[in-house]
């Protein structure tokens, strides 16, 4: 059994690759989502994204502007909202950093999609415009099914996808949890992800790319 815990959008779609490797995927949000007003198009050469969460408000945007994302995954994305100038980073805010002064994409006609709070220091670090496009609050609780898969021993791996995320998945935990933690993989996006965990509490810590990292069934 795997715990996913990334909100929509990307929930259903991770919990259909994983139940394609053969495991039993149980949903695990643990962030909630509140996505802001669209924004309006501006005379921007290129949008950064760091999350698909940022997508909705590009819904305007001229579908052949410069959309660089944080990681594949986004830019699947961005693709299927339909822009067709996407590149992608290696996972993480600083890849996407060294990613864009690589190319130059930089200064005050770039454009940072963020949510709320995030991105302050990459927008500082690029010379880039920053708007605050969703917010993303931490559950405070797991969901029922998988706080009991937790305390059963059934969980094989915990798949996350973003810092905040595993900040509120260990803060839901209880004793009970935290001790079962220890026959858990965690699974992670990127080593930024994996280095807010306690390697001591788990299994295994592993990165990047969580499905290859979870592999088939055997």
């Amino acid at each position: 059994m795997v715990l996913v815990t990334r909100p929509e959008p990307g929930l259903s779609a991770t919990m259909a690759e994983v139940r394609a490797l053969g495991w039993d995927a149980v949903a695990c949000p643990m962030l909630d989502i509140t996505t802001f007003e669209p924004v309006a198009p501006g005379k921007f050469r290129a949008v950064l994204v760091t999350s698909a969460n940022a997508l909705p408000a590009l819904r305007d945007w001229p579908r052949d502007r410069l959309i660089v994302a944080v990681g594949a995954r986004t830019a699947a994305r961005a693709r299927k909202a339909g822009f067709v100038n996407v590149e992608a980073a290696d996972g993480d805010a600083r890849a996407l950093a060294a990613f864009c002064r690589a190319r130059g994409i930089m200064g005050t006609d770039v454009l940072l999609a963020s949510g709320e709070g995030y991105g302050v220091e990459l927008a500082r670090d690029l010379g880039v415009q920053r708007v605050e496009v969703y917010a993303a609050a931490m559950c405070e609780a797991l969901p029922e099914t998988a706080r009991d898969a937790l305390r059963s021993g059934r969980v094989e791996a915990v798949l996350l996808y973003s810092g905040k995320t595993a900040e509120a998945f260990r803060e839901a935990l209880g004793t009970e949890e935290v001790t079962a933690l220890s026959a858990v993989r965690a699974l992670c996006l990127s080593e930024a992800i994996a280095a807010r965990l306690n390697p001591e509490e788990w299994r295994a810590v592993m990165w990047p790319d969580p499905l290859e990292q979870l592999g088939p069934v055997s």
